[in-house]
């Protein structure tokens, strides 16, 4: 059960309370802001029945976060898991996910997708704060305009866009030997001509044994703008090599958390990104747009003390089209286009896997103006799955599967006034197995079944000049889960398989206000009950799920440009992954908190964090394993002790 001290009760009851105060309130704006994840397109001002938060550029700057798993813990309806620390292997779940979170959260940067075509969950380490111009957070179903793996919401990380000549550069040091390097460059020309470039390197021990870690992380990108639209190019080159301490069992903890069972594993990443795309204004209520992405890893490692080589090749192309039509004496907002993806995967370890994966999309998304204060918004996606598969023990001649859904939504925006809006929605989902999880299933089985789902979700936003608060109540249910069972396959090894009916409801409450013009607080809590709701293990919790969570964040100006930043998370607990009879040790609650101070003088920016402040012991995430096989015991991933980080940098 989580617990609260008397602090953060009070602190809580406060953010429920309208202030009469002055109120800063990044998301009293946010629908009146230029909101590109709730219709894939730069527009402003089009209601529609999603649900958004966002974290701004001021907050990302005074959080002091030096990665972005930092800065999205403890956000409203988010999880975060992260096995070593240091964000290199985090996921993120949304809607009451748990270890198959990372695919069934859909990441973005600038819509693009980071999620990767297999199970290893997306690489946020890849992402630069100091890129970044703000996050939005779109919590619930997304399939109609992000297809697949848009299950529990959608997370997009708008990067700046240049508006002026900016050189930029940053070191950092840190506990566990920790050093950060950044620079950027970035200017736009009076002809239209803008570029960016970015460089960040970083490395350090962490905090366990074989857990030191190397990361570079290169990007360019040019433009072009004219009156009638935009072009663009942009590269991405990114090394990481970082050694894998794993899981430790109970008796382990407790002698040494820093300990490690696998002293020889470790990962080294290639990845190479090129995207090249542009939009034309067809006249004044048509555009056009498209972008293509090519996106190769190369991999190598050893994973539980077994070798293996990888290499994945993903290709995808994204026309989409916009339009206002007249109706009703306002407008008819029109988004549609087609998804098409192509991806080759290669494997070598036990056995050479040899993989092709071809999804094709098609979609629209209309907002209706019903009134001037209510909007409907209706859309579909057919989607269209094909996967051959060459396993050499298993399918050594080859097997190809398909499979085709059509995805629905819609939903209900109510504005009565400028302080209020009201949603109601309701949109099917789907996730295609990922290209190795069919590499791996139960003797028997040949092919896993698409996963399937609906949502029916209903919020209340309330901002005035002095507050801004949201709540979210939500129930998703799915079909088909896939997940990954310890227990499953032929050796004892476990097996990807399609899960029993499971069943998630909730709530989100978020607030902010400000105080005295210098004092912006913010709070969020998260309820989340995450069942089986059929089968053998009909109303267990679904593993790895906190039903709990709650944070509160205070960002206090003391003088001009000198920022103290003080955050409290709490996540409640939860069953160890794998865990699908609850039967096993849990992953017990904690509650930490974070420190940071920034200071901005003409051009300099000096920042210090403090994370743990208090020193807590815990595991931020633990799967059940075995001790030796056949006994099954939780292992445990033990998350770092206190620890800073301190940085300098200059912005010209």
């Amino acid at each position: 059960m989580l617990r609260f001290n008397s602090c953060f009760i009070f602190i809580s009851l406060l953010l429920s309370i309208p202030l009469p105060l002055h109120v800063y309130a990044e998301e009293a704006k946010e629908h009146e802001a230029m909101i590109v994840s709730a219709t894939r397109w730069e527009t402003v001002g089009t209601p529609t029945a999603s649900s958004i938060s966002i974290i701004g550029s001021e907050e990302i700057k005074n959080s002091g976060a030096r990665t972005v798993v930092d800065l999205l813990r403890g956000r409203g309806g988010l999880q975060i898991s992260d096995q070593y620390g240091d964000g290199s292997r985090a996921t993120v779940s949304m809607r009451g996910f748990g270890a198959n979170a990372q695919s069934n959260s859909l990441i973005l940067v600038d819509g693009r997708r980071l999620n990767n075509t297999d199970l290893a969950a997306p690489a946020l380490s890849t992402i630069s704060l100091k890129d970044v111009e703000r996050i939005e957070i779109v919590q619930g179903s997304s399939a109609v305009l992000y297809g697949d793996q848009a299950v529990g919401g959608v997370i997009n990380i708008i990067t700046r866009k240049p508006e002026e000549l900016r050189l930029g550069f940053n070191a950092g040091m840190g506990s566990y030997s920790t050093q950060t390097q950044t620079a950027n460059v970035e200017n736009a020309f009076s002809n239209g001509f803008s570029f960016r470039g970015s460089y960040q390197r970083v490395e350090g021990d962490n905090y366990r044994d074989n857990n030191e870690k190397l990361y570079r992380n290169g990007l360019g990108s040019i433009a072009y703008d004219w009156s009638a639209g935009r072009i663009f190019f942009e590269h991405q080159d990114i090394r990481e090599d970082i050694n894998l301490p794993g899981a430790i069992f109970a008796n382990q903890v407790a002698i040494d958390r820093k300990q490690t069972r696998f002293p020889t594993d470790f990962n080294s990443t290639d990845t190479g990104i090129t995207r090249v795309g542009g939009r034309y204004d067809i006249n004044e209520t048509w555009q056009v747009a498209a972008d293509f992405t090519n996106r190769r890893a190369d991999i190598e490692g050893i994973v539980s003390g077994t070798s293996f080589v990888q290499d994945r090749h993903n290709r995808s192309f994204n026309p989409r089209l916009r339009g206002d039509i007249p109706f009703n004496g306002s407008h008819l907002n029109i988004i549609a286009g087609f998804d098409l993806e192509n991806i080759d995967y290669g494997l070598t370890a036990f056995a050479i896997t040899d993989s092709q994966q071809f999804v094709r999309s098609v979609y629209m998304q209309t907002v209706i103006p019903i009134s001037d204060q209510i909007h409907l918004t209706t859309g579909f996606r057919q989607a269209w799955y094909k996967e051959n598969i060459i396993v050499d023990f298993s399918f050594p001649n080859g097997i190809t599967l398909r499979d085709e859904q059509l995805i629905p939504t819609a939903g209900l925006s109510y504005e009565p006034n400028k302080n209020w809006r009201l949603n109601i929605k309701y949109e099917e989902n789907y996730r295609f197995p990922l290209i190795d999880e069919e590499t791996n299933v139960p003797t028997g089985v040949v092919g896993l079944k698409t996963q399937t789902g609906e949502s029916y979700e209903a919020s209340i936003n309330w901002h005035t000049a002095n507050y801004a608060s949201k709540l979210a109540f939500y129930h998703l249910a799915l079909e088909n889960e896939i997940d990954f069972d310890p227990t499953a396959g032929a050796f004892g090894g476990g097996a990807n398989t399609n899960l029993d009916p499971t069943e998630r409801n909730g709530l989100i409450f978020e607030a902010s206000a400000s105080i005295f013009d210098s004092i912006i607080l913010r709070g969020q809590y998260s309820y989340v009950d995450a069942v089986f709701d059929k089968g053998s293990n009909a109303g267990n919790l679904i593993p790895f799920v906190a039903e709990h969570q709650a944070s509160v964040r205070l960002d206090y100006e003391i003088f001009n440009g000198f920022n103290f930043f003080t955050e409290v998370l709490a996540t409640g607990e939860r069953v160890a992954s794998g865990d699908y009879a609850n039967s096993g040790a849990r992953l017990s609650g904690y509650t930490v908190a974070n420190l940071s101070a920034n200071y901005d003088y003409k051009g300099i920016n000096l920042s210090a964090r403090l994370n743990n402040l208090l020193d807590k012991e815990y595991s931020d995430a633990a799967a059940t394993a075995f001790n030796p096989f056949p006994t099954v015991e939780t292992g445990f991933y033990p998350a770092p002790e206190r620890n800073f980080f301190l940085s300098i940098g200059y912005t010209y």
